[in-house]
């Protein structure tokens, strides 16, 4: 059952219009997607992923899931040759079988496995000849297949292939992919146990409900959903993977979902882990693995490996991924060169799309946990806990998320994009280099972060939040705990930094400070001193009577301690306490007022920030 779709990113914001102060100007992030205008951010702004939503939320399962056994089956009797079908209809298989074999194009088949064994030296469901093919399995009970084939997969129907009923499958092949279908592949309701060489499943789309698909191992993909070889031109009617309310496990040396142009995920439970294997930076590996010098970006540490920024001056031995192993991926489409066999043309645009509604994720990954390439991300809700060598969540273009419990246990960079937009749920992080970053190779990017809203925590080896263009925060909460390195800041812009509301919290190092812009509309407090402040120290800032307005618990050694929150204004006294001795007390003079002992050390335009949350709530880290 093929499911078309067809969805556009039309980005509409409208954003507040900034003027210049600083060493940069601030330009307007609106301004990058076409958006533009005087206002706060838009709620009513397109979500520019509804239409993949609206087009495979309406994928029809009803007509494969309930009763789907039949009286009218013709019983096919055990027999350890292989089982030749040359007429459409509805086949019981019991018992052990030498193989299935389609015998003729357009048949429409209805094939029922109750206790089925099915064992082959080459294709044990072999429909590999007729691409009109329209298959059906139901399963009953426990069933078994697989291909003893070096060669082959154990099921290959060139045409659509549905799996539903109350029984499970188990597919091995020894050869290649488990399951491969030319068309689409449709699971309800059912259970699938997939071993191979290869692919899990690889198929045209995937589309399951309802149900288990547990890849016990595959040595590439969990699931691949790829584009038809023939394919020139972006399209969504195809490469796509969609899953409603499944149960999906991995263990993969490939990745765990990978699909060429979308994957839609709502409900269900998602325990994905991939194994990438290291490689020495060699010229024989080079040539071997299609490598380049950019790849070897890791270094041996210990039993471990770990990422490194493309700059690493260090000496040793450096490795790279054999072969890509993110959790979930999508894009790009790459169909062969009509003039040069020997190339590959990609087809790069913005619509490639991972969308992931609800669910609960486990990633635990080697490469990133969750990548769309040439495309955008969006997190919508669920709960995930993400683990990985390389980025957590990240795009070559959106990067957005609306809602859901993000816990980032270890990453490279946590949360990536061209764009970076946050406008809910609860994020909190770790990541060895940047912890959110906004940065694109592609020139006519221009790059921002904006958070408007939720609660995120950063804790960041290199800079807190790095923007290659602007950041605007306007809401929510903010909590960055940069580098202890003076190389690094909690925050870096290179077009400035506006706090226009919500509340930030950020401590870091004194050697690159930047505080945002003073055509910000909140205040901003840069507090500042020679001599350090303890991690585990709790800050307070008071107001003139005593009255604690915030209180935050530092992670992590630090000189410097921006902040801004509404309660903060103009012409009012405050102080800050580190435990029980006052640090600091100042009055509120202007919009980023600077004070400490090395209070106005840093660049105005882009820096750390931000509170503890209102009335005396604890800081980051805390919950």
């Amino acid at each position: 059952m093929k499911r078309i779709f067809v969805f556009s990113l039309v980005l509409v914001f409208s954003l507040c219009l900034f003027t210049s102060c600083g060493k940069e100007e601030f330009v307007n992030p609106g301004d990058n997607l076409g958006g533009g205008g005087v206002g706060e951010i838009a709620d009513s702004a397109e979500d520019p992923s509804n239409d993949v939503k609206e087009d495979l939320s309406d994928a029809d399962f009803s007509d494969l899931s309930g009763e789907t056994s039949s009286e009218d089956a013709v019983e096919v009797a055990p027999t350890e040759d292989v089982y030749q079908i040359s007429e459409s209809g509805t086949y019981r298989f019991r018992g052990k079988y030498g193989g299935i074999q389609l015998a003729a194009d357009g048949l429409e088949l209805h094939l029922l496995f109750d206790g089925a064994e099915i064992t082959s030296s080459g294709i044990a469901i072999d429909g590999s000849e007729h691409k009109k093919a329209e298959v059906v399995i139901t399963l009953e009970g426990e069933n078994t297949v697989l291909s003893e084939s070096e060669s082959e997969n154990a099921i290959h129907i060139k045409g659509t292939l549905s799996f539903n009923g109350s029984g499970s499958l188990s597919v091995e092949s020894q050869g290649k992919n488990a399951i491969k279908t030319s068309k689409e592949l449709t699971v309800v309701d059912c259970t699938l146990l997939l071993t191979a060489k290869s692919h899990g499943i690889s198929a045209l789309s995937v589309s399951a409900s309802d149900s288990i698909i547990d890849v016990l191992s595959a040595g590439k993909d969990g699931i691949n959903a790829e584009c038809d070889d023939e394919t020139t031109e972006f399209t969504t009617d195809e490469g796509f993977v969609y899953l409603e309310n499944v149960k999906y496990t991995c263990n993969t040396l490939g990745d765990g979902i990978q699909a060429d142009t979308a994957v839609l995920i709502h409900g269900g439970t998602y325990d994905i882990h991939t194994k990438g294997v290291f490689v020495e930076d060699t010229a024989q590996n080079r040539a071997e693995y299609e490598l380049t010098a950019d790849d070897f970006r890791y270094i041996k540490s210990g039993e471990d490996y770990q990422k490194v920024a493309s700059d690493y001056m260090g000496r040793g031995t450096m490795y790279a991924l054999a072969q890509g192993c993110k959790g979930i991926k999508v894009g790009e489409i790459e169909y062969p060169d009509p003039n040069n066999s020997e190339k590959e043309i990609t087809v790069t645009r913005g619509d490639y799309s991972v969308i992931l509604e609800d669910g609960t994720f486990t990633i635990d990954s080697t490469d990133d946990a969750i990548h769309a390439n040439s495309g955008n991300l969006f997190v919508k809700g669920g709960t995930f806990t993400i683990s990985t060598y390389d980025d957590a969540l990240t795009s070559d273009v959106l990067t957005k998320i609306t809602g859901g419990e993000i816990t980032i246990l270890k990453s490279y960079e946590g949360i990536e994009g061209g764009y970076v937009e946050i406008e809910g749920g609860n994020i909190s992080l770790t990541s060895t280099d940047d912890g959110i970053n906004a940065a694109s190779d592609d020139n006519s990017v221009s790059e921002h972060i904006i958070i408007s809203g939720g609660e995120t925590h950063v804790d960041a080896g290199g800079d807190g939040i790095d923007s290659n263009g602007t950041i605007l925060i306007s809401g929510g909460k903010t909590f960055v705990a940069g580098p202890t390195s003076n190389m690094d800041a909690s925050l870096d812009a290179e077009r400035g930094i506006v706090v226009t509301g919500g509340y930030l919290f950020a401590v870091g190092p004194l050697g690159m400070v930047e505080t945002p812009s003073s055509n910000s509309t909140q205040c901003v407090v840069s507090f500042a001193r020679s001599q350090a402040i303890a991690a585990g120290t709790n800050l307070t800032l008071t107001d003139k009577d005593g009255n604690a307005i915030f209180t935050f618990q530092t992670p992590k050694t630090c000189q410097s301690v921006i902040l801004s929150c509404p309660e903060i204004q103009k012409g009012n006294l405050y102080q800050i306490f580190g435990g029980d001795s006052s640090l600091c007390e100042f009055t509120v003079s202007e919009m980023i007022t600077s004070v400490g002992s090395a209070g106005g050390i840093g660049n105005p335009g882009g820096g750390p920030g931000g509170p503890g949350g209102p009335g005396g709530g604890r800081g980051p880290f805390g919950r």
